[in-house]
């Protein structure tokens, strides 16, 4: 498939042509079923960067007020979702972070029984309220529990994947109960097929490797999850469409899924810019894309004066920066 095709309809189904942003921050999440999110606050812009009306403000507010779920989820990486996902995919992926750090919680001395009773202690802790990390560790210290470095971290991880904890206002943690009740339930092979629905809808034209790579799942997962799914060459497809929008200049979030999305990035990421965008140690640095493709990285500008670019238009109004 020729690299210009490519490219005009992810930015369709991506949701950064004009003609394709969406209402509320809810739709954004939903639409592509999970949106890396380690880096909170370029998280906030690949939201926003998608919404007719781009506003920080609006999706801080989703996130505090528990529509919007920031927690642990695909391959264990932190991800935005919807909380009318939550259960079935928390439900769906949490085997999956169980076998990524059994051997760390084994190494570290996190045993059956420590993991229980923190399960009963920090339950019990942020029920119908909302607590810092740093509440969380002291609380668990005084229970004699691990509370600081790596096993403190894998201990949230597992309080997460046991629906336990998830994210709260500005950036705490607080207890599960105001998420929707599951109002279906999926086999785990539905599951699958739902997730890899919301990843084409939102990703395509995109491979069986990308989805493996994006989601975590296995090879023979997704090709049961793909069996009725439209495929050009080596692409799964929404409807291909040429020529249809034009390819703006766009400063995108770091962990934007228009590059970290892929297995493959070289269609929209040259050589050139790879160690420049993407470090050695795995962090995807905001990168400028012209026509679909890198041309440059930015850091988070301070005033004004650094944005005269007609192109950051639409981030100093998610900024509220006039």
């Amino acid at each position: 498939m020729e690299r210009s095709i490519i490219i005009q309809n992810r930015y369709i189904n991506q949701k950064l042509a004009p003609t394709e942003w969406l209402q509320s921050p809810q739709e954004v999440v939903a639409h592509f079923g999970a949106i890396q999110a380690q880096n909170y606050g370029q998280s906030l812009w690949a939201v926003g960067s998608r919404l007719i009306s781009p506003s920080e403000t609006t999706v801080k507010a989703a996130i505090n007020e528990g529509k919007v779920i920031r927690t642990w989820l695909l391959r264990g990486t932190i991800h935005l979702f919807s909380a009318d996902d939550y259960h079935w995919m928390i439900d769906l992926t949490a085997p999956m972070i169980d076998k990524i750090c059994q051997p760390y919680r084994t190494k570290l001395g996190l045993s059956n029984e420590v993991l229980h009773k923190a399960s009963k202690v920090v339950d019990a802790f942020v029920a119908g309220s909302h607590r810092t990390r740093k509440e969380l560790a002291e609380h668990l210290a005084e229970n004699e529990l691990p509370s600081a470095g790596i096993t403190f971290a894998q201990l949230l991880v597992y309080l997460s994947s046991r629906k336990i904890i998830c994210s709260g206002p500005d950036e705490t943690y607080r207890d599960t109960r105001h998420i929707p009740a599951v109002t279906k339930v999926y086999t785990r092979e539905e599951a699958i097929k739902e997730l890899a629905k919301r990843y084409f809808q939102s990703h395509a034209p995109a491979t069986l490797r990308d989805f493996c790579f994006w989601s975590g799942f296995t090879v023979a997962d997704a090709k049961i999850a793909l069996a009725d799914f439209a495929q050009f060459e080596d692409y799964f497809i929404n409807d291909l469409v040429e020529n249809t929008v034009s390819l703006e200049t766009i400063p995108l979030a770091g962990f934007d899924e228009w590059i970290i999305g892929y297995r493959n990035r070289s269609i929209v990421l040259d050589e050139e810019w790879h160690e420049e965008i993407i470090t050695k140690n795995g962090i995807f640095r905001p990168a400028i894309i012209t026509a679909g493709k890198v041309v440059a990285k930015w850091g988070k500008p301070k005033n004004l004066t650094d944005m005269k670019e007609d192109y950051w238009s639409r981030y100093i109004q998610f900024r509220n920066m006039l």
